[in-house]
């Protein structure tokens, strides 16, 4: 039953539980039976005594009332509704509490709600669009009042007997009104909803930005009223995936199914208009779709538009032989060409083959790709093994290892014999096998660092990627002999920079079904990776130089794999929300090719063969903004969504946030009012990784840091958007921006001189001056402008040196964690700080008397801080979910 509705329907079953309301009278309402549920209250069917007339009660369970939120809320809902005099809107009649019961009086409505009038076929086109006009008017007049419904859906519609439409339950509404402005008032707009990350709604027929935790305004209803028109034309929901989580991602990231042929090609482009993903490309106004179909229902009405489309049909009929004979010839050549190829077209989807709780990641297939292994932290989420599942099976996976260090990287043997997996131990990581039904464990060597695992096809060999010289040494590819513990090298990388933010070099390996070829990825500068192929003799020594077969690539989170041919690798690529797996020949012809039946986000891909399937890791990750009142302890969610958002910064009058956010679908620079409302995209590099913002003095100008060119370089771009300005030029990279007091310098780390440093440029850009001799990395100036502070990317700790040149002093040994840069904000009074880099807190350093107080203890990872310019406030970024589940593709060659 829908949530929250007023009516009384033929389906509807009573529960015995609520039994004592029934009966009951509340002040001069006599309450008659329960007509349905919801997230914000029960509603009961009750007798009006004084006027005679039934009404609809909305009540909030008595142990809801205690929560001020959903208190706050359910009366919004009442005075945004009362404020409403429209005949498709249910009526509001009173507000009241009588004996600790919060209650209001609506209108009762009798009939049917428009889910149950769709059925499975969906309704007439007279129909729905008569239907449609009522909604859109409705619509119309709410927007007009400045109220957002934000939860339209067909359980939300009742059609009465006589065909007139109620528009129900504004209980998820977000009021827009503003109070009056005068000289010196700024305008005042209630806050979202979403606040303390609550996305409200039904998952199938939310906006984007509304599945994305963003604000919402009245073209959030519209892509709603758009899902609803199309269900009411199709019988099926727009936007309708196995999870939740996986509806959501579709509404952001694909379109609906093609509307049914008979459709008319004006009443395509209004819900075409509707569903557009930018809200900025919608149609702006309810009352606008409104006209465009009430045109439509007059050319219906009068048989234009009947004819119209049948003339269309008798044209589209020749067409459409004229078609079906070309896609004969076409489809000839096509089988022809697939059977000479080895492979017949077939539709592909994605299901997901694991939900548990927790993270499922690194998948790999046994040979026969009956099974997959892969690395879980379990149903208490409290340490990652390695695990075994059989492909259709529903039972709970095999636990194969029981260590209690971090188990992770299965790879299993061409022969089926073996588990490889990696192990972390106290300094370093260790190579294991372990028998694929389970046994007793076998270490084959140890490695400096983490490293994904690949069979060569006799399972004689297994690569991995190790450090020529830890701790900061570049990464190659070796192989070492199961039997004989033999190491070989396979690739070589040389460019390492000494002072660079953390190895570079060779990873990811490989090998090819046939054992002829390697691929792997070499990341080149920091963040940015190429593809290589590099050719092996059949006793496994490279041959030649590796050929890369793709360009540099950006926001690569790891997994290669080969295809079942040997012809093509796929890889994961791309970055933030528009992370995707990708294939390309491995010896160069065409250019990649993102998996359209691929989730976003997709990495670690495995195949296999027979059955030709594909298995890949589906990676959600939540970071939003906190922010915690260091004057009454309070703390609240200012933003928060399905994205990345993270390093955030004040503006210097307080009233403005920058940070960088994958919303768009890449990482970029935004800005939001100091509550989180009004994110405005600056930044449009639509590719290279860019952040790290920083306002100038004057809140004119942010500074950040942009790989455009590769290397990490230092921008400067106006505070309301418009066409960033590089300010440094130079091979090596410079990052982490920040300003001199006085506004004429951009502070910046660079590794131009060996090691990482603070160095400083011109705001307007010109020669840079090297800043600290013994090593820096992210550096802010004391808000008077006497001193700099600073950490290290080696050793953590924080120091300070005179702004004019002078010795350093390390003012703390124990944080910020080393290379972790916004783990620490400087302010009159002392420095905020994260203490290392596993703690979950946040410090302050009083600067005049030395002692450090903690200011708030963290459940989740910190992912930057900032202080409000009157020390009022604290913004730091959190990871508040972490989500892994594998992915199955079945069919995929």
């Amino acid at each position: 039953m829908p949530g929250g509705t007023l009516y009384k329907t033929d389906k509807q079953i009573l529960n015995p539980r609520v039994a004592p309301m029934i009966g009951r009278t509340i002040l001069h309402y006599e309450i008659t039976e329960k007509l349905g549920e919801g997230g914000m209250g029960v509603v009961y069917k009750a007798r009006d005594s004084h006027l005679k007339r039934f009404v609809a009660l909305k009540v909030l369970p008595p142990e809801k009332v205690a929560d001020p939120e959903r208190k706050q809320r359910f009366v919004q809902e009442a005075r945004a509704a009362s404020a409403l005099n429209h005949p498709n809107i249910v009526t509001v009649h009173d507000i009241d509490q009588w004996d600790g019961i919060d209650f209001i009086a609506m209108e009762y409505v009798e009939g049917k709600t428009l889910g149950e009038l769709i059925g499975r076929k969906g309704l007439k086109l007279n129909e729905a669009l008569k239907y449609a006009i009522q909604i859109a008017d409705a619509l119309a007049k709410s927007h007009a009042a400045g109220i957002v419904h934000r939860d339209l859906k067909p359980g939300n519609v009742m059609v009465t007997p006589d065909g007139r439409v109620k528009v129900l339950d504004f209980g998820l509404v977000k009021l827009t009104e503003t109070a009056p402005v005068g000289p010196e008032d700024s305008t005042v707009t209630e806050k979202p909803s979403t606040e303390l990350g609550l996305i409200v709604g039904t998952a199938s027929y939310m906006a984007p930005e509304q599945a994305e935790g963003r604000n919402v305004d009245a073209r959030s209803d519209i892509f709603s009223f758009g899902s609803l028109l199309y269900e009411m034309l199709t019988g099926r929901r727009a936007f309708q995936w196995d999870s939740q989580a996986l509806t959501l991602a579709a509404i952001s990231h694909r379109e609906p199914p093609p509307l049914p042929g008979e459709t008319p090609h004006d009443l395509e482009k209004v819900i075409a208009l509707c569903l557009r993903k930018d809200p900025a490309r919608r149609f702006q106004h309810m009352g606008d779709a409104k006209v465009e179909l009430e045109q439509l229902k007059e050319e219906l009405d009068s048989g234009k538009l009947a004819g119209a489309a049948a003339s269309e049909r008798r044209h589209g009929r020749l067409r459409m032989w004229a078609a079906i004979a070309a896609a004969a010839l076409l489809l000839a050549a096509v089988v022809v060409w697939r059977q000479r190829e080895g492979r017949l077209p077939i539709d592909l989807k994605a299901v997901a083959l694991t939900s548990y709780s927790g993270i499922e990641d690194d998948p790999s297939l046994s040979p026969d790709g009956s099974k997959v292994a892969f690395q879980w932290n379990g149903e208490k989420e409290d340490n990652y093994d390695i695990y075994v599942k059989q492909i259709g099976g529903s039972g709970t996976p095999v636990r194969l290892t029981t260590d209690p260090a971090i188990d992770c990287c299965p790879a299993w043997s061409p022969d089926d014999r073996w588990i490889a997996f990696v192990r972390k131990q106290k300094s370093n990581w260790a190579v294991l096998l372990i028998p694929s039904v389970g046994g007793p464990e076998r270490e084959l060597t140890e490695i400096s660092k983490s490293s994904a695992l690949s069979w060569t096809p006799d399972a004689k060999w297994l690569a991995f990627s190790e450090q020529d010289s830890p701790p900061q040494g570049p990464l190659s590819i070796w192989a070492i002999n199961v039997d004989t513990i033999e190491r070989r090298r396979l690739t070589t990388f040389v460019t390492q920079s000494a002072g660079a933010e953390f190895p570079l070099g060779d990873s990811a390996p490989a090998i090819s079904p046939d054992g002829s070829a390697l691929a792997f990825a070499r990341q080149v500068k920091s963040y940015i990776w190429s593809f290589y192929v590099q050719r092996l003799t059949r006793d496994l020594r490279p041959q030649g130089e590796p050929k890369m077969v793709t360009d540099r690539r950006y926001g690569y989170e790891g997994g290669i794999a080969w295809t079942a041919n040997g012809r093509e690798i796929v890889y994961a690529a791309g970055g933030g929300a528009v992370q995707s797996l990708w294939r390309v020949p491995a010896y160069g012809g065409r250019a990649p090719r993102r998996l359209p039946y691929a989730s976003p986000a997709a990495i670690e891909p495995a195949i296999a063969s027979s059955p030709p399937r594909l298995v890949y890791t589906w990676w959600l990750r939540n970071v939003n903004l906190w922010r915690l009142d260091l004057r009454t302890g309070e703390r609240k969610m200012l933003i928060g969504s399905t994205y990345d958002q993270r390093i955030p910064q004040y503006s210097p009058d307080g009233r403005k946030i920058a940070l960088q956010s994958d919303r768009s679908g890449n990482m970029e620079v935004w800005t939001c009012d100091a509550d989180g409302s009004d994110c405005l995209q600056i930044t449009h590099f639509d590719g290279p990784q860019c952040g790290t913002p920083r306002w100038s003095p004057d809140g004119r100008w942010l500074a950040l840091d942009s790989r455009v060119e590769g290397q990490s370089e230092i921008y400067v771009v106006a505070a309301d958007g418009g066409k960033p300005r590089r300010i440094t030029y130079h091979p090596h990279g410079d990052l982490i921006p920040s300003w001199s007091h006085d506004g004429l310098w951009i502070y910046f780390a660079s590794d131009r001189s060996g090691q990482y440093e603070v160095w400083k440029a011109p705001k307007d850009g010109g020669e840079s001056v090297q800043v600290t001799r013994s090593g820096g990395y992210a550096a802010l100036e004391s808000p008077d402008g006497r001193y700099i502070y600073y950490d290290k990317l080696s050793e953590p700790g924080l120091y300070k040196m005179p702004a004019l040149g002078g010795e350093e002093m390390q003012i703390l040994h124990a944080g910020p964690p080393a290379g972790q840069f916004a783990t620490f904000g400087v302010t009159s009074k002392g420095v905020y700080f994260r203490p290392d880099a596993d703690a979950k807190a946040i410090q302050f350093f009083d600067a005049a008397t030395g002692k450090i107080s903690s200011i708030a203890a963290l459940d989740k990872p910190l992912n930057g801080l900032c202080v409000a310019p009157d020390d009022a406030h604290l913004v730091w970024a959190q990871t508040d979910r972490v989500s892994m589940d594998l992915m199955l593709v079945d069919g995929f060659r």
